[in-house]
């Protein structure tokens, strides 16, 4: 098996920045872990954690930016237009659904959420469109993405109805599986 066979410099982008996201949710795992475990204040390290995560998944975000705005240029496939115009609508939805249906506060996890679904959807797209994923790897990667984002979305609607150990344990449940799925996503983007 040939690791990174044919890598173009768009495609080199894409495996760093998703590399880099999944750092930032790993950095957002172990600040979650730290500063909400029941009794801690976070400190320090909870802090160098949050800015870890902030830092790596701009970097991410500007990466993998570049690589599918470069690779749909080429792309034969869905159009990266049609994922961003659903996942905005799905947000415009999911806001007031939230808000009035679950009581639930609005927080920035939200948005986080939709915007890791859109990224991922939109990279395996891209890939798909010029022929680095075939169909098979596309459904999964993309059935992955959304079975995560489903799981985050539950996650989120819940968190403040829960106790405060199940909320902590919670929070902690969408971070993993993102980091599940984008470590799958290397993976097959690495052998393809």
């Amino acid at each position: 098996m040939i690791f990174f066979r044919n890598f173009t410099a768009p495609l080199w982008q894409m495996f760093a920045g998703e590399f880099l996201l999944l750092f930032c949710s790993l950095f957002y795992l172990a600040w979650w872990v730290v500063s909400f475990r029941p009794g801690s204040s976070g400190g320090p390290a909870g802090t160098f954690c949050i800015v870890a995560a902030f830092i790596t998944g701009i970097a991410a975000l500007a990466l993998m930016s570049f690589s599918i705005h470069s690779l749909s240029q080429n792309s034969k496939g869905l159009p990266v237009w049609f994922i961003l115009v659903g996942g905005a609508a799905l947000f415009i939805v999911l806001l007031p659904v939230s808000s009035i249906v679950f009581h639930r506060q609005v927080t920035s996890e939200l948005i986080i959420i939709h915007i890791w679904a859109i990224l991922e959807l939109s990279a395996i797209a891209v890939l798909h469109g010029t022929g680095r994923f075939g169909t098979g790897r596309t459904a999964t990667l993309a059935a992955l993405a959304g079975i995560a984002t489903v799981v985050g979305l539950i996650c989120y609607m819940l968190y403040y109805r829960l106790d405060k150990t199940a909320s902590y344990r919670s929070g902690m449940i969408p971070l993993a599986a993102d980091a599940l799925v984008m470590t799958v996503f290397l993976a097959v983007l690495a052998i393809s």
